[in-house]
């Protein structure tokens, strides 16, 4: 048979031409994204789980800010009996469970700057880029793996805080459960904010290319910005309610703040802030060259 042949230059009839990839196009697309989809994410979680740099830091934080906090909860806890009324009111047993965070908060922001600034250190987020030219899909990849990561983390530690701290408070009674109010709000709120530093750490590695840099710029507007903007009206107090701090501060804490945002606008900063950032990210990723 010649290649001029119908038999090869048509193709056949029946059922069983319509199971062809051709055919299929619209449905063969959808599952070849997907797939690369899947794909991206496998790559991207390889790559992070298969630095030791990240264990390294998760792991040290987890034990500074755990250790931290319980140490802080097992003194206060040998101190209880001499402190004045006036100040076992103003003690709160639910903010001091997560009164070592700051530690895990600046680990996990590392966490995020590296996910991003290692590559544009080390020149490989051009080999990135080729092997994925769509730039978009890797910062999203990037940002689903280390955000699930460091959810999964906060949360592990948040509980564990919780619970431990709660247990040795108890011995004083004034111990809270899962099921005081605020306990489980406060466990979330620690757990999406701890995410989503770590977002604003890798949205600040892409959009400065520079790990210093960015490690530097996160801490300026986690930890800086929280102390200097400061007030009690006007414009300050509003930049002050739109800081991740203080919407955290503001979801953990057992006694109503004065001057603190609103429950729904905490966790609309909560949310809204590192999206913002990766969204500005992922405009300016792909109008660059690397």
């Amino acid at each position: 048979m010649t290649t001029d042949s119908p038999a090869v230059r048509e193709p056949a009839a029946g059922p069983l031409a319509a199971t062809g990839p051709l055919a299929e196009g619209p449905i063969a697309t959808r599952d070849s994204r997907w797939k690369r989809a899947v794909d991206l994410l496998a790559a991207e979680w390889i790559k992070l789980s298969g630095a030791r740099s990240t264990w390294l830091i998760v792991a040290l934080g987890l034990l500074g800010s755990i250790g931290s906090a319980l140490l802080y909860n097992n003194s206060t806890v040998g101190k209880w009996d001499g402190w004045e009324p006036a100040e076992r009111a103003a003690f709160d047993p639910l903010a001091a469970s997560f009164s070592g965070f700051a530690l895990l908060q600046l680990a996990l922001t590392a966490v995020g700057v590296l996910t991003m600034g290692r590559e544009y250190s080390s020149g490989l987020i051009r080999t990135t880029f080729t092997a994925a030219p769509a730039r978009r899909a890797v910062l999203a990849a990037k940002a689903a793996t280390v955000g699930a990561l460091a959810a999964g983390v906060g949360l592990a530690a948040s509980l564990t805080t919780f619970t431990v701290s709660q247990a040795m408070f108890a011995e004083k009674h004034f111990g809270l459960s899962l099921g005081s109010p605020g306990a489980l709000r406060a466990i979330l709120a620690s757990s999406l904010h701890l995410a989503g530093v770590t977002l604003v750490g890798l949205a600040l590695a892409a959009l400065l290319r520079h790990g210093a840099g960015a490690v530097t710029a996160c801490f300026g507007f986690l930890f800086l910005a929280p102390v200097f903007l400061q007030g009690d009206r006007g414009w300050l107090l509003r930049v002050h309610q739109s800081l991740m701090d203080s919407a955290v501060r503001h979801l953990t804490v057992g006694h109503v703040e004065r001057h603190g945002p609103s429950t729904p606008g905490a966790w609309a900063v909560l949310v809204i802030t590192p999206l913002v950032l990766l969204s500005v990210a992922a405009v300016v990723i792909d109008r660059r060259d690397v």
